[in-house]
């Protein structure tokens, strides 16, 4: 048994069920993420472990434990929250010790003050605001406030770390130093974390692994490199990353030839359960294709730009091929010559970068 283990959750709100028939095992010190949009049940599945939520149907076992009959203050676990949940009227250093002194705390347990200042000297190093131990919450940024937050919830040692979206009301840069921030301190600690979000930069960039959700059910569970790279489902293909869904025709399922726009494509693996005229569902990633002038690939579309869009590093193109639009990256190089829209050009990339997507 994995160290968290969910087996076969389900959750009903009335006659509405929002989790359906879940199981997964998540390693010890394994950082999971659960992606996708709002209302596909991910929160509610946090929820449950927490024991804010109970399971309409399944078990979890933390460390091989029953957490069914468990109150949320009974289980070993601390819980980051979107909204911070700091109290307003107690500073840094008494947020982060008030975390010590609830059912799971040392004060509790007949620890001294001195175990406990020691533990909150710990945790404000660990996050780095032993400066700002006697401000107050309404003194700090929304990034310092998240800290304090993270500081409170890993006080207590806990087995499990919950994570609920705790970082989609900070502006972009401080998102992205403080995910760092949270991903070194779990693997400096080893905790076990999961960690719930909609934005599928911040799971692809820290997580061991992804649990993709769709409608109260998981579309697929991989690694980073899995989820964007072989999405197991059109959902997937779309919601993670940019992606081109390009249709076309099964010519010969036994050699994976297929048809776009009129030709004849080989993905050189066969198709398993299609047949020859069957419609079939493809998908390219925007940086697998490129116009530029000797570009290589064996295969090679030609099309019509519509528009683009400057993003930077690179500039996103908008190409007509057939009945579909494709986009496609160029590398900004202030040299470069852009295409403009309605001008013709041939997309090249390789057969091996287009993937079969299922329903």
């Amino acid at each position: 048994m994995a160290f968290l283990q969910l087996t076969n959750i389900q959750k009903s709100f009335g006659p509405v069920q929002v989790v359906h028939n879940f199981d997964m095992g998540i390693d010890k010190g394994e950082f999971v993420s659960f992606l996708g949009p709002s209302g596909c049940g991910k929160t509610t599945i946090l929820r449950m472990i927490a024991g804010f939520e109970t399971p309409s149907g399944g078990s979890i076992f933390i460390d091989g434990k029953d957490q069914g009959a468990l109150k949320p203050n009974q289980r070993n676990i601390g819980m980051v929250f979107q909204a911070y949940a700091l109290f307003p009227n107690m500073n840094v250093h008494d947020n982060v010790a008030f975390g010590l002194n609830v059912a799971f705390g040392l004060k509790v347990a007949g620890a001294s003050r001195t175990e406990i200042e020691a533990r909150v000297k710990q945790m404000l190093g660990l996050i780095k605001l032993e400066h700002l131990a006697d401000r107050f919450p309404y003194q700090l940024s929304g990034g310092q406030q998240q800290r304090v937050a993270l500081a409170r919830a890993l006080a207590v040692k806990p087995q499990v770390l919950l994570l609920d979206e705790p970082l989609s009301a900070l502006d972009a840069k401080i998102r992205i130093s403080l995910r760092e921030e949270i991903r070194q301190i779990q693997q400096q600690l080893g905790i076990t974390t999961v960690f719930v979000t909609h934005d599928q930069e911040e799971a692809l960039s820290i997580s061991d692994r992804i649990v993709v959700m769709n409608s109260g059910r998981a579309d697929q569970i991989g690694t980073p490199f899995e989820i964007y790279n072989t999405p197991a489902t059109r959902f997937v293909a779309s919601f993670v990353g940019t992606l081109n869904i390009i249709e076309g025709k099964v010519a010969d399922p036994a050699s994976g030839a297929v048809t776009i726009g009129g030709q004849r494509i080989s993905l050189k693996e066969p198709i398993a359960g299609a047949k020859g005229g069957d419609s079939i569902s493809l998908a390219l990633r925007p940086e697998a294709g490129s116009i530029a002038e000797g570009a290589r690939g064996d295969t090679a579309l030609p099309g019509e730009v519509v528009s683009r869009s400057f993003l930077g590093s690179v500039i996103r193109t908008k190409l007509r091929v057939g009945k579909d639009i494709i986009s496609f990256d160029m590398f900004n190089d202030p040299g470069m010559t852009p295409p403009v829209a309605g001008e013709s050009v041939t997309l090249r990339f390789a057969a091996k970068d287009l993937l079969v997507i299922r329903e």
